[in-house]
């Protein structure tokens, strides 16, 4: 990829495809972070949607203020060496778990569709990423980016057929029981933000710095937001319809398609394995690079994935509902060391 060749709708792009992975296309966490309050998820979603929009564009112009997409140099005001440091580790452990979540995906999908125990599914997504990680990754990954507006096309689809075969949108009274640690729908909301963006700002920052222009970079990161939003919005409406369904599913997305047709189901089912093969193989790479080295880097880098899979046995709905939500706390400091930062940035703009 050469400097400044993207446009505004790859910036956008690039942005929904670092989200789009098992736990948004399934449904599961926007179930799990709005569809529990039940109607008041709807403020939820539109609140996220506003902050996707917001933080992609803090992001950008960070990025472009600065010059650079270190991910540190983005978040931390003031460059402070010992915060730079804890966020490279922090989001290293952060693509750890996130490929851990996707590998219980995998099992979650053998399980549901499939009637087969979860190792199986685990088992198959560990060994796909262990072998493209192997075989070089960043040669082969940048084409994923080419197939996120067949997968938007999907779920928004998707979304909006079930909701029209209820007869448009429910607004039900009624609240499941929600994590623990997200117990009321602000703060769950701001949780989901955090985990979700934290990975967004190093592919946002890097997008930005080769786009065209800075109108790209901007208008390509708040362009994704309000992708991201628009299909957060369209999944929490498809399961309001029917919210006991919804709970009862670790996959409520691909339950629902299956209710459409067999094939709405095969193609819900294609679109959503691919998107967990591609996200966990990014995420795992990327934390390869931090900490898999030389010497005998293929047999730590098989280590590293057979113990992801062994925690990923902890089951794809308890990751959702327990790890998520403490990645979103530490995440929001994130998120506020990236406000000032964007605040100090802009001020140091405006004395130039």
């Amino acid at each position: 990829m050469k400097k400044n060749e993207l446009s505004f709708i790859s910036v956008a792009f690039m942005y929904v495809g670092t989200i789009m992975g098992a736990g948004f296309a399934s449904g599961r966490e926007i179930w799990q972070f709005f569809g529990v309050f039940g109607k008041m998820g709807y403020v939820g979603v539109v609140f996220v949607a506003a902050c996707f929009m917001l933080v992609g564009f803090m992001t950008s112009r960070i990025a472009r203020a600065l010059g650079t997409s270190e991910m540190g140099a983005v978040t931390v005001p003031a460059g402070n060496r010992f915060l730079k440091g804890f966020v490279a580790h922090f989001m290293a452990i952060i693509l750890f778990l996130a490929y851990v979540t996707l590998d219980a995906a995998g099992g979650a999908i053998g399980s549901q569709q499939f009637g087969q125990s979860p190792m199986l599914g685990g088992a198959v997504v560990t060994s796909l990423v262990i072998l493209t990680v192997i075989g070089g990754v960043d040669r082969g990954s940048g084409g994923s980016r080419y197939i996120v507006p067949f997968l938007m096309a999907t779920v928004i689809f998707t979304g909006a057929s079930v909701v029209a075969k209820h007869g448009g949108l429910a607004f039900p009274e009624a609240t499941f029981e929600a994590s623990p640690l997200a117990g009321n729908w602000l703060l769950a909301a701001a949780m989901y933000l955090s985990y979700n963006m934290l990975p967004v700002i190093p592919i946002v920052s890097v997008a930005s710095i080769r786009a065209r222009s800075s109108g790209h970079a901007y208008a390509g990161s708040v362009l994704g937001g309000l992708f991201m939003g628009a299909m957060a919005f369209m999944l929490f409406a498809a399961m309001m319809t029917d919210m006991s369904f919804s709970a009862s599913m670790d996959m409520p997305m691909l339950a629902f398609s299956g209710r459409l047709s067999t094939a709405a189901n095969a193609v819900y089912l294609g679109v959503l394995f691919f998107a967990i093969y591609a996200s966990a193989t990014i995420n795992f790479y990327g934390f390869t690079i931090k900490y898999v080295k030389e010497p005998k880097r293929t047999v730590k880098i098989i280590a590293a994935a057979l113990v992801g899979f062994l925690v990923s046995l902890v089951g794809f709905t308890q990751i959702i509902a327990y790890v998520f939500p403490v990645i979103g706390l530490l995440g929001i400091s994130i998120m506020l060391m990236l406000g000032v930062n964007f605040v100090r940035t802009g001020r140091k703009e405006k004395m130039r």
